[in-house]
């Protein structure tokens, strides 16, 4: 069994990063893996930050009854080039997907999106789902999808474990991508002692370094999968309070304490959600100490995430083989 993985080139953001940890969790294990770039007219397609994960890049995707072709969901109109190859849609983001499927039908088309394909039982579509969530909103659709997550790297982890138990300030970090409005409504009544910290313009180990120094770390912004900040945030010490918009609605993708997850949607969450950052600016330790399960959690990804790697590849080599023999009796 050939895997071929289709990936966007020159992006390192959370979606692409997954995707490389999936060809090389699946290299080690001893799977036959390659990474496509597209467009693939770079001559050296794997951005620094992801050579660690070593892929091997191939110009040409193999479309044959032994090769599977993975595609992330921003990109399910590759899968319809396919003939043969068992094709894989992995749902890293369910908001992608959608944004892409408005578009369509926003450019004169009515009714179902042609992206939809995908839900058909007829195409065959293998489903994968980076979060819970992710795997929900594809089972309402008519479709089941095994959970394939993702996880930290080690740098990350190494530099917040020597980060984390040094001093802090009254500081709450924030990613200004996200959610900024209702951060605004926060700063605008909230005291004027609190300082408010931007996540912006800085390098990882500058990132690290405010999350290690900050009480709080806020999230009112979509959340598509298994976001990487807030992870990072509590292993560097943080207490992260988040809404409860997609992958925040649940306690599995984000299992951090009830006590720090609100609906900003509903009316009177500005004060509610001031008074839990209060509480972690007076008593940080007693909350920061609340988010151990969540920082072992996290810690333990990487495992996770190679069981479920070899999990979802042995089932479709399985697929395959019982596929191949299928055929060898309808010529016998």
């Amino acid at each position: 069994m050939k895997v071929h993985v289709l990936c966007p080139a020159s992006s390192v953001t959370g979606g692409p990063e997954a995707l490389h940890q999936f060809v090389d969790a699946g290299q080690r294990l001893g799977f036959d893996m390659a990474m496509r770039y597209l467009p693939d007219d770079d001559p050296d397609p794997t951005p620094g930050v992801f050579r660690l994960y070593r892929p091997r890049v191939v110009r040409e995707v193999v479309d044959a009854p032994d090769s599977v072709v993975v595609v992330p969901e921003t990109g399910p109109q590759l899968l319809l080039e396919l003939r043969h190859a068992r094709r894989v849609l992995w749902w890293l983001s369910v908001e992608h997907f959608q944004s892409r499927a408005e578009a369509q039908r926003g450019a004169g088309l009515t009714g179902a999106s042609p992206l939809d394909f995908v839900f058909d039982p007829a195409q065959r579509v293998v489903h994968w789902a980076q979060s819970e969530y992710a795997r929900q909103w594809v089972a309402q659709r008519g479709a089941s999808a095994r959970l394939l997550t993702d996880y930290v790297r080690d740098e990350i982890l190494d530099r917040a474990r020597a980060l984390r138990d040094g001093p802090r300030e009254d500081i709450i970090a924030y990613n200004p991508k996200k959610g900024l409005a209702f951060t605004q409504a926060l700063m605008q009544v909230a005291p004027p002692s609190w300082r408010w910290v931007p996540i912006q313009n800085m390098s990882p180990a500058e990132v690290a370094q405010l999350l290690a120094t900050a009480k709080v770390y806020i999230d009112f912004g979509p959340h598509p999968g298994r976001d990487r900040i807030p992870r990072e945030a509590a292993l560097c010490g943080a207490v992260v309070i988040t809404n409860t918009q997609g992958s925040a609605g649940n306690m599995v993708d984000v299992p951090i304490p009830a006590a720090s997850k609100f609906d900003e949607r509903q009316p009177g969450t500005v004060p509610q959600v001031l008074r839990r950052i209060a509480q972690a600016l007076a008593d940080h330790g007693r909350l920061a100490a609340e988010l151990q399960p969540y920082r072992q959690w996290i810690e333990r990804q990487r495992q996770a995430f190679d069981d479920e790697v070899f999990t979802v590849l042995s089932a479709l080599e399985a697929d395959i083989v019982a596929a191949r023999r299928q055929r060898l009796e309808r010529l016998a």
